[in-house]
């Protein structure tokens, strides 16, 4: 029962609309854009590069675990990069059974969870901007949202 609840609790949150003011519609962001939101809105970050020299940024979630947050599909006919993917990996050891990880996944949206090649979970989110968005709106959501599934995930599934 204590599982349905929660299912339907991040089920109702995740549909709330973001709360933030409506603001011009984009398909693309840049590091600078986000950086500013993210400072906004109270993270501790780092900016960093990617093997392929995309941005990449090195991220405190508000609950204290760390993510990264990659940036992709840079079109040269547009400006700014199309989707963003938020990735959180953690140790365990190989001690997450497969089974464990499907049925999560079964059973949650807005994120999938993997086991890497050392056997350990990685959780990821992706964020596509590419239809147009209000950007302040949809960053507002994909954090929110990634840090609940995570969150759960953290709880549920590792017991931290």
């Amino acid at each position: 029962m204590t599982h349905l609840l929660r299912s339907l609790a991040l089920s109702a949150l995740l549909a709330l609309p973001a709360l933030a003011q409506s603001g011009p519609v984009v398909t693309g962001t840049d590091a600078p854009q986000v950086a500013a939101w993210l400072a906004a809105n109270g993270y501790t970050f780092s900016l960093d590069k990617d093997d392929e020299g995309m941005p990449l940024f090195h991220l405190e979630l508000k609950s204290g675990y760390n993510a990264l947050l990659f940036f992709y599909d840079d079109d040269p006919d547009r400006p700014g990069y199309e989707s963003l993917q938020l990735y959180a990996g953690f140790s365990t050891d190989g001690k997450v059974a497969l089974e464990t990880v499907n049925a999560w996944n079964y059973n949650y949206r807005f994120a999938k969870v993997y086991l890497d090649d050392e056997r350990d979970p990685v959780i990821e989110s992706d964020l596509d901007l590419s239809g147009g968005v209000d950007l302040e709106g949809a960053l507002t959501v994909f954090l929110e949202n990634f840090e609940a599934v995570f969150e759960i995930f953290a709880d549920e599934v590792l017991g931290q």
